[in-house]
């Protein structure tokens, strides 16, 4: 049986109410971007139907597993998950992180599937030039049983590459803290199955991404807590998940752990994408085949997201 894992950056999914405590007045009926209720209600039920489709065409069923970022609260997640245009038996690990602007990570999983058993919400401080601490996204860690396996994820949402990337340097602080997160489950299960998906805002050609996660771009060369990054093949076929001034990114990525290779495991790496259907296209001159966004600016054009979501789909030994 084939099983869908994705994420997807959904573009700032904010609720229409205004929190005093984030920076999101612009995300309200009066702010910059006249954020209505019917606005709402429609980037709402785009997003649903989205995921929905995700990895359809290879398994026939929802996702079994999906990350999400750029969402902000519980709120949000609960309203989305009624918008599923199929029945969905979705559960989520959530927390409100300390990010001003109130953006979070989240995973989501069908209960018919995988049962959870642990959850945290990894908070590493990460300060700026002048030594002044930075409030970011928390990495969301869910662990649990699919298919009488253990199976660990991690959901993440990296610092941006805006003021001439100055956030690298705490990029390469939370992915080395990770992995020292992800060397203590090795250490405990050698042959741990291990998914990281998120926003890691890089390309996935970074040095210092393979170098802090133990990447290693062919499936031959993996040793036994080395991850595989599906995505810098698809980077080098020139596929893109977002764009900045037209240039091509693939800042969404999911790596998996050597034992998704290990023909001997109950869980087996298939095949990786990047879901780009038409209706998630901008149809604007000029802007043919990049993301549909939900903003330009201050600017509604009602889109889904300015990014695409990424898959991976895994296949089980057994039937579950």
């Amino acid at each position: 049986m084939h099983h869908t894992i994705a994420f997807y950056n959904v573009e700032n999914l904010y609720d229409i109410v205004k929190d005093k405590n984030k920076l999101d007045d612009d995300y309200t009926y009066y702010g910059k971007k006249s954020w209505t209720l019917n606005r709402y209600k429609h980037k709402l039920i785009k997003i649903a139907k989205t995921i929905s489709l995700i990895g359809e065409e290879e398994t026939s069923r929802l996702p079994t597993f999906f990350g999400l970022c750029e969402i902000e609260n519980k709120k949000v997640i609960e309203e989305l998950l009624k918008e599923f245009p199929f029945r969905a038996n979705y559960g989520y690990v959530h927390t409100d992180s300390l990010d001003e602007r109130g953006i979070d990570t989240a995973f989501f999983y069908n209960k018919e599937f995988f049962t959870l058993e642990k959850y945290d919400f990894i908070r590493i401080p990460v300060y700026n030039n002048q030594g002044v601490r930075d409030y970011t996204r928390d990495i969301t860690y869910a662990q649990g049983k699919f298919v009488g396996k253990d199976i660990h994820f991690f959901v993440l949402h990296l610092p941006s590459k805006r003021e001439n990337d100055s956030n690298k340097p705490k990029r390469i602080v939370l992915l080395h803290k990770l992995r020292e997160r992800i060397d203590e489950i090795f250490n405990n299960e050698c042959d741990a199955q291990i998914i990281i998906m998120g926003d890691l805002n890089e390309n996935p050609t970074a040095e210092y991404l393979t170098k802090e996660l133990h990447c290693k771009k062919y499936e031959s060369d993996l040793n036994s807590t080395d991850f595989y990054n599906p995505y810098e093949n698809l980077y080098s076929e020139r596929k893109y998940s977002t764009y900045h001034h037209k240039k091509g990114l693939l800042f969404d990525q999911i790596l998996l752990s050597a034992s998704f290779f290990n023909k001997e495991s109950q869980l087996i790496y298939k095949k990786a994408e990047i879901f780009n259907k038409s209706y998630l296209q901008n149809k604007e001159r000029g802007k043919l085949g990049t993301p549909w966004r939900t903003y330009t600016g201050s600017r509604y054009l009602g889109g889904y997201s300015d990014h695409y979501p990424v898959y991976v789909v895994i296949e089980t030994a057994n039937q579950g």
